[in-house]
């Protein structure tokens, strides 16, 4: 796992302005390190508000309508969404903007985060309430919502269908879930990458072996690596590679083939095609229309799909 290794920023080499927009960036890892984690209450509002202001750029740069290949925008308006994930409020932010929603509810695993996007929803004075929870048990009353949107959140969630059955739950009749995550078996997607930009190491070994491989990197680079450790040394009963619980297209397309939803939209835009390094490098664009046939081919699909993208509508039963 050493070859093409990777080390990330650490805010302790950031000295200026710009260098710690950088450093923070959109690295979740950011709130377990000292440099957040011992700071003064204004300097972890400040960092706070970085992170969040990098999510929030970066959705504006690249809005989540190019993966759904639609302006996204005749769903949404006017609309109660809740972000499932919602991380810092960064993206959530820039949804409710662009969308013009009426309000936006949002919920992630960490105190922190739900601090961070409350504190960025009062500064962009958006309608805002974000809360504490999981996607497999969420903190709302049923026919809630009118569409609930989640990105890059499936992949790492304990549950799927549990997760899809809360969804289901507080989803208005005739609600929408618009879902975009990575496969398991998307080339790069094995969340290695804070040691290893290396492709496919996910389809050769198996979760618990990377794990304890990353695990001896982070022991050999010592103190250095510890806000980026993981939480436990052992692989969790959900997770089939670090932090990721394997779902596929296939197994999705299961989950979800189950009476309660209707595919209102199926993307399959190949990798090469869409995302933010796309955007920025356009060497990959011209590979993307050689992939493009192999996303309809059962079994190699998952390898040259970007990403598994659908809006789904909540069937009434």
């Amino acid at each position: 796992m050493k070859l093409r290794e990777e080390f990330p920023n650490s805010p302790d080499d950031a000295d200026a302005e710009e260098s710690l927009k950088i450093a923070v960036g959109e690295l979740q890892e950011i709130f377990q390190h000292d440099y957040f984690l011992k700071a003064n209450e204004t300097k972890k509002k400040e960092i706070m508000l970085h992170s969040s202001t990098s999510k929030y750029e970066s959705e504006l740069d690249y809005p989540w309508d190019a993966y759904f290949g639609t302006d996204l925008s005749p769903y949404l308006k006017e609309k109660v969404i809740l972000d499932l994930g919602c991380f810092n409020g960064g993206r959530g932010a820039a949804w409710f903007e662009r969308y013009n929603l009426k309000q936006i509810f949002g919920i992630d695993v960490d105190q922190v985060y739900i601090d961070a996007a409350t504190s960025f929803a009062s500064i962009k004075q958006i309608n805002a309430k974000y809360d504490v929870a999981r996607g497999e048990r969420l903190p709302y009353e049923d026919e809630m919502f009118d569409a609930v949107l989640s990105f890059d959140v499936f992949e790492h969630v304990q549950n799927v269908p549990n997760t899809l059955n809360e969804c289901w739950r507080v989803l208005k009749p005739n609600g929408k879930l618009f879902v975009v995550f990575p496969s398991y078996f998307q080339p790069v997607e094995h969340h290695l990458t804070l040691v290893t930009s290396t492709p496919f190491f996910h389809y050769f070994f198996s979760g618990e072996t990377l794990i304890n491989a990353y695990n001896e990197i982070l022991e050999e680079r010592g103190q250095d690596a510890y806000w980026y450790a993981r939480g436990s040394l052992k692989p969790e009963i959900w997770e089939r590679c670090n932090t990721i619980n394997g779902t596929t297209l296939r197994r999705f397309k299961g989950f979800i083939d189950n009476g309660k939803w209707k595919t209102i939209l199926y993307g399959r835009k190949p990798i090469g095609s869409i995302g933010r390094n796309v955007s920025k490098k356009k060497w990959p664009l011209p590979f993307s229309y050689l992939f493009y046939p192999l996303t309809f081919v059962p079994g190699i699909q998952e390898i040259f799909l970007h990403r598994v993208v659908f809006v789904l509508e909540k069937e009434s039963q």
